[in-house]
């Protein structure tokens, strides 16, 4: 039977990790109560030992009656807890008062100012995300009152043929955030009226209203609702410019009251963030209400040891107490639950709930099984591979010093790109192999989503994948050097396994960790054009790799040279070294982390 201390170690919130009950302390505390009793019962049995008759068997059991007789009540009164406000009237502490029994045994007081402390963070740490969520909960609640009213009165005017364009929608962005954006006008007095409507509702809800820069035929200046999206690339705000411009210039050149209109394109963009955040709040409510549940199983469990060791029975009115805390008498948070549940269901998926709780409660994959199983086989097939290269390599004389020098200086820098590869793989499985030991949320640092986020076993596929393909290749190329083939022909090797890398890389099908690879590209995009993308955690780490990856990046530059060279048809193995373009984009190749990583400190 598993311990319940590694039980709440595996299922407790990393983040949180500070605002959990503190088990492991409380325990510690049960263990110095048992050592202190303990050195108390010597001396009270030697105390009974003197002056023992007969009659103390019948005076003991005369007592033990006369206790279940007139003192049943007693247990109740073991502990008094009590609670008291603040001078700010918010916040509620709980206090435990000892009776006579153990108001002398320091160490039962200190364990219940422990556990009233306990208490008392678990209450209000649970009170600050409550009051979080529920605000958060009303705040998208109004966007998609927002959303809901602009997707209605688009639909009215296009079921009207004659009626002009009413709205715009349309994204602005700053060095802060971004906005999106939405106009609305009318031509006709029917339009007006509907409009104005809308943005009286529109005013009540909170939401402010800008005035455009023009004004249709009778004055009334045209307004603006905005609505807060996060700030994400350049890309989204050249986007929105270029088609602000394009509506006003091309499709509507010289209309009156023409302005940007709303595209159902950016609509479905908007209902899109709108339901991610409706699912990133369902589910840290979800994490909340697992925190209030593994608290109150840590608290029955401790008080029960506590009974075993003092002999007494405290759980019972110490447990009434907490059941009545906020964080555990609290329904706001099941509420707010079922309220996004159905809120979900009825306009995210069609009244579907069972489509809604796969987007709210999706189900974790299981890990396979074949993958352990393929790293492993692939790991014998490279130490075997590895050993035939090494023995082939040995009897060609390869590293010989009086040996052809072309191999050692040309052709073995180009496999090292892909050997260098693997180890950063390797590593990299490693650090997730550890993160996950020690319980870091590398999910949640790097924002990966958890479903298509690389696991550590997955890591190590793809390193053994990478090295065993490598390997097989130099295999390959030293046998057919061996069997005299054209060396034209047989240093092409290195180009073709590149070509398939990079084919693999950019793959556009669903296979091989597509998600993985996409994102990588994405993470190596933001580093190169660093002062242009937000920077996230993921391109911090990165750019912090690739500082410490300079012999990759030079052996990626010799590569580079070898192959549009055409050194490998010509053999001319002195083109590239001694060129002088070549050296001097060394230094710059050995500068370029370095100022990515300085370019990413001033986004």
């Amino acid at each position: 039977m598993v311990k319940f201390s590694k039980e709440l170690e595996a299922q407790l919130i990393p983040e949180w990790k500070e605002a959990f009950v503190n088990y492991w302390q409380l325990k510690k505390q049960i263990k110095k109560i048992k050592l202190s009793q303990k050195s108390k019962q010597p001396h009270q049995v030697l105390d009974h030992e003197f002056g023992l008759s007969i009659f103390y068997p019948i005076r003991s059991l005369a007592r033990n009656i006369s206790n279940k007789l007139f003192h049943s009540d007693s247990k109740t009164e073991i502990i008094q807890v009590r609670s008291k406000s603040m001078e700010d009237g918010d916040e509620e502490v709980y206090q435990t008062e000892l009776v006579q029994l153990f108001s002398e045994e320091d160490e039962v007081t200190v364990f219940f100012e422990s556990l009233d402390g306990e208490l008392n963070k678990v209450n209000q740490f649970y009170k600050n995300k409550e009051s979080e969520f529920l605000e958060r909960g009303e705040i998208l609640n109004k966007q998609l009152g927002i959303l809901l009213d602009l997707k209605r009165v688009l639909n009215e005017h296009r079921r009207k043929p004659n009626a002009g364009p009413a709205l715009s929608l349309s994204w602005s962005s700053s060095p802060a955030r971004s906005s999106l954006c939405s106009e609305s006008s009318a031509n006709e007095t029917s339009t007006d009226s509907q409009i104005d409507e809308i943005i009286a509702a529109l005013e009540k809800k909170g939401i402010n209203l800008i005035s455009s820069r023009k004004k249709p035929k009778k004055g009334k200046p045209k307004m603006a609702v905005r609505m807060e999206v996060p700030a994400t690339t350049p890309t989204r705000t050249i986007t929105a410019v270029t088609s602000m411009l394009w509506e006003d210039l091309v499709k509507n050149p010289k209309k009156e009251g023409a302005g940007d209109f709303i595209s159902r394109k950016k609509i479905q963009c908007a209902e899109k963030m709108i339901r991610g955040a409706f699912v990133e709040l369902y589910r840290g409510l979800g994490l909340l209400k697992t925190y209030s549940s593994l608290n109150m199983v840590a608290f029955t469990k401790i008080l029960k040891k506590f009974d075993k060791v003092s002999n007494q029975q405290a759980s019972a009115s110490y447990l009434k107490v907490v059941k009545r805390s906020h964080f555990i008498s609290s329904d706001k948070v099941v509420r707010l639950m079922d309220e996004v549940e159905s809120i979900f269901t009825k306009h995210f998926a069609n009244n579907d709930r069972k489509k809604a709780m796969k987007f709210l409660r999706p189900q974790q994959q299981k890990e396979s099984h074949m993958v352990t199983f393929f790293v492993g086989l692939l790991t014998g097939c490279f130490v075997s591979l590895f050993s035939v290269y090494a023995i082939l390599a040995h009897l060609a004389g390869i590293f010989k010093p009086n040996s052809e020098r072309s191999y050692v200086e040309i052709v073995y820098p180009v496999f090292s790109v892909f050997t260098l590869l693997s180890l950063h793989l390797f590593t990299y499985g490693c650090n997730l192999f550890m993160w996950k030991a020690t319980r870091i949320n590398c999910n949640f640092i790097f924002e990966f989503q958890p479903s298509t986020a690389l696991k550590y076993r997955d890591a190590f596929l793809i390193c053994t994948t990478f090295m065993t393909s490598v390997v097989a290749a130099m295999v390959i190329h030293l046998l057919l050097r061996a069997s005299g083939f054209s060396p034209n022909h047989v240093d092409v090797i290195p180009g073709i396994l590149l070509v398939i890398f990079i084919f693999v890389l950019v793959c556009p099908f669903d296979i091989f960790y597509r998600p993985t690879r996409y994102c990588f590209i994405r993470i190596i995009r933001n580093i190169l054009c660093s002062p242009f993308y937000k920077v996230l955690m993921v391109d911090f780490f990165m750019a912090d790799q690739l500082t410490s990856q300079i012999p990759l990046l030079r052996h990626m530059e010799s590569t580079t040279c070898y192959f549009l060279a055409g050194s490998f048809k010509t053999h001319g193995y002195e083109t590239c070294k001694s060129g002088r373009l070549y050296r001097e984009l060394a230094y710059v190749i050995s500068f370029l982390p370095y100022y990515w990583r300085a370019m990413q400190k001033m986004v």
